[in-house]
Order: structure tokens, then sequence, then C-alpha cells
């Protein structure tokens, strides 16, 4: 079971928090494509290749653990039309994605839980891809 500290909470809750100014946004789009508040490393070129080998779509599933703001998954629904799910332990990231979620009017194919990746209410066999961009950093 893996256990979050208060401090930890708190720090990835500020670090979501600060990702939203112009500042943060400006150096996440020159460095990795994105406009998502990410907070991770992973590139618009990977994520497009996640999709890929995913071979997400219409019609298929995807479940972004440790999504924080939405970013790939978010972007995954955007561009390949798939629906997805996005599951973060941070309020903040949680709060950030459902607003990804309505400004990109990704409405019934998005959802954005509070939790870990630990028992999800997932039935099995329901999830067509699982994505957990730089969560073990």
């Amino acid at each position: 079971m893996v256990v979050q500290s208060r401090i930890e909470t708190e720090r990835f809750g500020q670090r979501y928090a600060a990702s939203g100014e112009a500042a943060p946004r400006t150096v996440e789009f020159e460095a990795l494509g994105s406009d998502y508040r990410a907070t991770g490393y992973t590139t618009r070129e990977q994520a497009d290749d996640i999709g890929r080998l995913l071979e997400l779509g219409p019609g298929s599933v995807l479940l972004d653990i440790g999504a924080g703001c939405g970013w790939p998954g978010l972007y995954l629904a955007t561009t390949l039309g798939c629906s997805v799910i996005s599951v973060d332990p941070i309020m903040e990231g949680c709060s950030a994605a459902l607003d990804r979620i309505g400004s990109d009017d990704l409405g019934p194919r998005a959802l954005a839980l509070l939790g870990t990746g630990e028992q999800l209410p997932i039935r099995s066999g329901s999830i067509d891809g699982i994505v957990h961009a730089d969560v073990m950093c």
C-alpha cells in the first residue's frame, strides 16, 4: 500500500497550483509542447507515441494513473477520440484536470477521480490501455 504523507500532498498541491501561472506554462510549452500544467517530463512526441502504441481511438478507454492535471491522458482523449479516466491523489491536480475537461469539451468521454492506482472501482476488461507518465519520478 502506498502511503502519502501530508507534507508530500501539500508539496504536490503547491506544484499543481503554481503550474497554472504564465511562466511555468510558457516553459512547459517550450520544453514539452503541451499546455496542460504538466509537472512531469513527457513530451508531446512521447505522448503521441503512447497513443499509437496503445492503438487508442474512438471507443477505447485509457486509464491515466497519477494523472495530475491531465497530461498526457486528456491530450490523448482530445487528439485520438478515446475516453479517459484520470486518477490522482492530489485534489489540486484533479481540479486542474476537471477544468481542462471542461475547456476541451471532453464531457462524457473524460473523468477525473481523486485516488491512487490501488483498488479502483473499474470492471475487469473495461480498460484498453494504461498510462502512468512520470509517476515513478
